[in-house]
């Protein structure tokens, strides 16, 4: 009997195949498996089509010299390029992405950005809200390379983060703040503990908000 097999499905973890017997040229019926693998998917689907034409042959003879001459096929050439190509995909993806991971840091290191900073990138570049929600690979790569892309002269003014530090100290000292009252109107305001983890725009609206408590509650 003449095997034929077609390849319908291939991903990291499954395989599907399709197989055709032929006795001579009289078509003997089609049999579809999975497996983990190829192979074990076509091992399969063959052991299904004998069955089946074992359960609706009559004739012993005719059984005995189909299941004598079943060879196992050799799958097509673009069976064996898909195939190839799969392979070829998954060994391109590391299963340890430490190093790619620590670039990532270094970057958000250069480009001196808070976590806000960050998540606000990632939200607008990619959709994702947290760094460590990125499963696939190449998205954390493509991730990298924007982070490499991205030019620091677009950061925050150090001169005035550092103003603006000076300019809350000063206001929290006219408000008698100790730093668990600081730190309870942080985490309520801005659900962060302390002013480091504030980029530029949220420092200045802290600053605001406190100029506002300060003319409320304290005599000009």
């Amino acid at each position: 009997m003449r095997i034929e097999s077609k390849l319908c499905h291939l991903s990291e973890n499954k395989a599907v195949v399709q197989v055709k017997g032929w006795q001579n040229d009289k078509n003997l019926g089609s049999a579809l498996a999975e497996g983990a693998t190829v192979e074990v998917a076509e091992d399969k689907a063959i052991s299904r089509l004998k069955n089946r034409i074992n359960s609706t042959s009559k004739n012993d003879a005719d059984i005995k010299s189909i299941n004598q001459e079943i060879m196992k096929p050799t799958l097509n050439v673009e069976l064996a390029k898909i195939k190839k190509i799969d392979q070829s995909n998954m060994n391109h993806e590391p299963s340890d992405w430490s190093n790619e991971l620590t670039a990532i840091d270094s970057e958000i290191k250069r480009l001196k950005w808070s976590r806000d900073d960050e998540i606000s990138f990632l939200e607008k570049k990619l959709g994702y809200n947290n760094r460590n929600k990125i499963t696939n690979y190449s998205d954390l790569v493509n991730y990298l390379k924007l982070l490499k892309n991205e030019d620091i002269k677009n950061q925050p003014n150090v001169n005035n983060i550092s103003s603006l530090i000076e300019e809350s100290d000063i206001i929290l000292k006219d408000l008698s703040w100790d730093h668990i009252q600081g730190r309870e109107y942080l985490q309520r305001e801005f659900n962060v503990s302390t002013r480091k983890e504030l980029n530029e725009k949220q420092l200045s609206s802290f600053v605001d908000k406190l100029k506002l408590i300060r003319n409320k509650y304290l005599p000009h």
